[in-house]
């Protein structure tokens, strides 16, 4: 089959009616501002590719071929043509099928922009929740796909060793933190740099530098209730002086525990 044309005249929801219709098997390639081709194997839609600055992207399963066609099914203007076959010899999915998928993705984007999320300059996660969130074991793989990996090392950098245990310890009671295999366990830059007397590099202690910035109050103890704990539960914080100073004894004491931990 040869059927060749331009986009203003047939969009893609026709052409993929037309495919289907006529049980045909072949390879719809679409040529505009973005390139793409669509594999047919009698009328079903096989797999899908798309073509951008970092190569090709194919998928032969329900969802990639959604995400391609989402992407292709806004093109107005360009060619198309379909020539011989030469996607993967599979079954694959009835069109309807398919552009029902498509439509959801379209109605989901429609909610991200009214939400003022799509053209935003940044997007964050909120810091509070008014009550518990449930997450669908579906819906936290797209969380799991937002964060990057990540070493204490670089959360300490940026808020203390102190608030790094907190969400290290957090996201193991969660148990949704695995540690990354091959990455070496840095014992402890905090130590080596007390111990060796060397103050922390300006740009990996920002959150240091804020806390110095500001006037240290007198030592006191403040009490914090967590939300949702009983009135005994309390945790109780010191704060130290800013002229809180280590002498050459305890670096020697460091100096000294280092060489325990390093002998083990």
């Amino acid at each position: 089959m040869h059927l060749s044309g331009q986009l203003d005249d047939w969009s893609i929801h026709d052409l993929l009616q037309i495919m289907q219709v006529t049980r045909k098997t072949g390879s719809l390639d679409i040529e505009g501002e973005r390139r793409g081709r669509i594999h047919f194997r009698n009328g079903g839609v096989s797999g899908a590719e798309l073509t951008g600055a970092n190569g090709i992207y194919a998928g032969s399963d329900r969802g990639s071929i959604a995400d391609i066609l989402y992407v292709l099914s806004t093109l107005t203007e360009g060619a198309f043509s379909v020539g011989p076959a030469d996607g993967p010899d599979i079954v694959g999915w009835g069109v309807e099928e398919v552009l029902a998928d498509v439509e959801a993705l379209r109605h989901l984007e429609g909610e991200v922009i009214d939400a003022g999320l799509f053209e935003a300059g940044a997007v964050r996660l909120v810091t509070d929740v008014a009550e518990s969130v449930t997450v669908d074991p579906h819906d936290w793989a797209a969380l799991a796909a937002l964060i990057q990996p990540f070493t204490f090392a670089e959360l300490e950098a940026q808020m203390g060793r102190g608030g790094a245990v907190r969400v290290f310890h957090t996201l193991h009671r969660l148990g949704v933190a695995e540690p990354v295999p091959g990455v070496e366990d840095d014992e402890s830059v905090w130590l080596d740099q007390v111990a060796d007397g060397l103050a922390p590099e300006a740009d990996e202690s920002t959150w240091l530098e804020q806390k110095t910035a500001e006037p240290t109050p007198e030592p006191v103890a403040a009490a914090v209730e967590p939300k949702g704990h009983a009135e005994h539960e309390r945790v109780l914080g010191v704060s130290a002086p800013a002229s809180t100073t280590l002498t050459d004894g305890v670096y020697d004491e460091i100096r000294r525990l280092r060489s325990k931990v390093a002998d083990r």
